[in-house]
């Protein structure tokens, strides 16, 4: 049996002028199995943690949230925060806290159109450079952009064993 080690991934001809980064390096996933989850402020739904091989690395954020609506027309937002080592969260996506939503706070908005009890899903890729070889947890949060009239459900269908409502993969990509 052989085994392969890298800690950097470069195609032969060298990264095109558009290209990214070069090759997945590791791959971390987590997601929320838990029962039905019922969320009316902001709230941590999901974490995953990755170690980069290497401090050039980048991190591709992949989040994907199926949730229901109890209630109807509210508008919600999530957003991706990386911690750093037990250090203080910061999204990935802009600047700010987690207090406000909107796009300069790396955070998107899904809005629900119809009338209570439907289906909604939220799916956004980001890209992030820690800059570190140290432990980066990365946190998918949930909350009401402004007032609302009911809640958030995830993994609402406990009848149909409905599990994994919000995941979260992390990619680490050679530079």
């Amino acid at each position: 049996m052989s085994e392969l080690r890298v800690n950097k991934i470069i195609p032969k001809d060298g990264l095109s002028t558009d290209a990214w980064g070069g090759g997945i390096i590791q791959i971390a996933y987590g997601s929320y199995d838990g029962s039905a989850l019922s969320i009316t402020t902001a709230t941590d739904i999901v974490s995953a943690t990755i170690t980069p091989k290497s401090s050039s690395s980048k991190i591709l954020v992949d989040v994907r949230l199926r949730a229901q609506l109890d209630g109807s027309g509210d508008q919600w937002w999530a957003g991706v925060k990386r911690t750093i080592s037990g250090g203080s969260a910061v999204y990935i996506s802009g600047s700010g806290d987690n207090t406000n939503a909107g796009n300069e706070n790396g955070q998107f908005a899904w809005h629900f159109m119809s009338s209570a009890y439907r289906h909604g899903g939220c799916f956004q890729v980001t890209r992030d450079l820690p800059s570190t070889t140290s432990q980066c947890t990365y946190t998918l949060r949930v909350g009401p952009w402004g007032s609302i009239s009911g809640s958030v459900r995830i993994n609402r269908q406990s009848g149909d064993q409905e599990k994994q409502g919000a995941q979260i993969i992390l990619y680490e990509v050679s530079a």
